[in-house]
């Protein structure tokens, strides 16, 4: 581990080294593949741990491809097309994560957790778009058979470079970590693709985020490949779909929908479960 003073001047050096690179001068456009991973669990109140033998046995994690185009200017993370990706497409995998969180308004704040934290009703964004030189972030996410389009300012992390470094396909990737919003989050980006960018809302780091961890592996996106090159004319692109709201807007939607809910639960409960009077 190196000393204050050492991190420091590594910290100093880091923008040099981009410029000095010639790897780096070419990289600055390009797709690529990352699997996404959520864990979660189920835990049933008392109310409803009777029906437990009913219930179809659940999986107790999510996995998908994502493809992150890119350029020196924005990025569009999207579903990895159709038949690419084994485990099953995104669209699909973000309808099964939209569902289990709606479950949870029925289980109430600790019936469902979703990458270790207590499900809220927001299901993963569809569709994520980050104007790298603005901080302007617009995502889809799919609510009770709605498609809201979601207007915000990327989070602007607090990142503490390093000095660990490692290989990842090919490309040397440096550790940087951080604490947001009560979670924590360990990044592994390149500097040989000097991009402020990477998967979901996650980037302002110098080099492009190939690997995410947040709380410990309980949501990751791993790089799986890198394709570097000119991205397709107008494929950088703002999603368009669905209501616009912001962040704000939406999360009230969404508590309100779930508070509705849960007033249904009793009654669901006597109707379904056997416990009426």
């Amino acid at each position: 581990m190196t000393t204050q003073l050492g991190r420091t001047l590594f910290q100093c050096a880091l923008p040099g080294l981009l410029l000095m690179s010639p790897l780096a001068l070419g990289a600055q456009q390009g797709t690529i593949t990352y699997t996404h991973s959520i864990n979660f669990e189920i835990e049933l109140p008392p109310e409803l741990a009777m029906m437990a033998g009913e219930m179809p046995e659940m999986p107790s994690a999510v996995t998908q491809d994502v493809l992150l185009h890119f350029d020196p200017l924005a990025s569009l993370m999207v579903p990895a097309p159709k038949g690419a990706d084994k485990k099953g497409r995104r669209e699909d995998i973000v309808m099964e994560m939209a569902m289990l969180s709606e479950v949870a308004m029925f289980m109430g704040p600790v019936g469902v957790k979703l990458g270790g934290k207590a499900a809220t009703g927001r299901s993963p964004a569809a569709e994520s778009f980050v104007d790298l030189d603005e901080g302007r972030i617009v995502e889809t996410h799919e609510f009770m058979g709605r498609t809201f389009r979601v207007v915000d300012q990327r989070p602007e992390y607090e990142w503490r470079l390093t000095s660990e470094q490692a290989e990842h396909l090919g490309y040397m990737v440096i550790k940087a970590t951080a604490e947001h919003d009560s979670t924590s989050i360990e990044a592994w980006f390149t500097p040989e693709i000097p991009v402020q960018g990477g998967p979901g809302p996650y980037g302002g780091l110098p080099g492009m985020i190939l690997v995410v961890s947040i709380d410990d592996g309980e949501t990751k996106y791993f790089a799986t490949e890198i394709a570097l090159g000119d991205v397709e004319e107008g494929l950088i692109q703002a999603p368009d779909e669905g209501r616009e709201m912001s962040r704000e807007e939406y999360d009230r939607v969404v508590e309100e929908k779930m508070e509705e809910m849960r007033k249904l639960m009793p009654v669901r409960i006597r109707r379904d479960g056997g416990g009426g009077r």
